[in-house]
């Protein structure tokens, strides 16, 4: 008898854990599949360097070939060209916050391209980057400054003067397109030479000591040298700061 009420209990228990088991399992079920869609949901596109999104591609002319040099030939050849039908290289070059950084820093200068004038087309960019006064100067206000607050000035300063020398590397660009538009250099000249400034901003920007600026603004030298001396037979007199 006391075997019998034994075996009773034990069977007892035993439906009783297994019950339990069942109502666990079915509690658990949802939320083993909830983290399953959620670990099938698709990721976020993370943005490379180089590429552009749905969006850019359809606001950016020329934005959907994938050679900088093609590209590049591409807007040479719109009616109506400015830094908002476009993306520029340099900014292509970049991701997120930095590539719209870049997008805006050329939107400040557009209006300098007005002048026929290198001076005035400086002087314009340098106002526009808030580069007032010589850069000595303004290095000397920053160390007057005292702890985050000079750092922080000096930062915007090297921040302002590399938007000023790449504006004079974009200058340069500006002015093969215009010597290609009077018919002094051919548009696979000015193609190229505009491909190899670009490639030289990114240049710039990856340099990290101020001698490894000084050998790429060397370089664009170089390279406008060559250009010009390639040109065709009428430019030889032609004052190039006035294109």
């Amino acid at each position: 008898m006391v075997r019998r009420k034994l075996l009773v209990a034990v069977m007892f228990a035993f439906v009783l854990l297994a019950t339990l088991s069942l109502f666990a399992y079915a509690a658990s079920g949802p939320s083993v599949a909830k983290t399953v869609k959620e670990d099938e949901k698709p990721k976020p596109q993370v943005q490379k360097a180089g590429e552009v999104t749905a969006d850019e591609a359809a606001k950016y002319k020329c934005s959907d070939l994938t050679a900088m040099n093609d590209r590049i030939r591409c807007r040479l050849k719109l009616q109506e060209e400015n830094e908002y039908d476009y993306l520029p290289e340099e900014c292509r070059a970049l991701v997120n916050e930095s590539r719209g950084k870049c997008v805006a820093d050329y939107k400040k200068s557009q209006q300098c391209w007005t002048s026929l004038n290198d001076t005035e087309r400086f002087d314009c960019a340098k106002k526009s980057f808030g580069l007032v006064g010589t850069v000595a100067s303004q290095k000397a206000q920053c160390n007057n400054l005292t702890g985050t607050n000079r750092s922080g000035c000096i930062l915007q300063l090297r921040d302002r003067v590399d938007a000023v020398v790449k504006f004079r590397i974009y200058n340069l660009e500006e002015k093969a397109q215009r010597l290609m538009e009077k018919g002094l250099a051919t548009e696979e000249a000015a193609a190229n030479f505009i491909t190899q400034m670009e490639q030289q901003k990114q240049n710039y920007n990856a340099a990290q000591a101020v001698a490894e600026k000084k050998a790429v603004v060397k370089g664009v030298q170089k390279l406008w040298k060559e250009f010009i001396s390639n040109m065709k037979p009428g430019l030889a007199g032609k004052n190039v700061s006035k294109i």
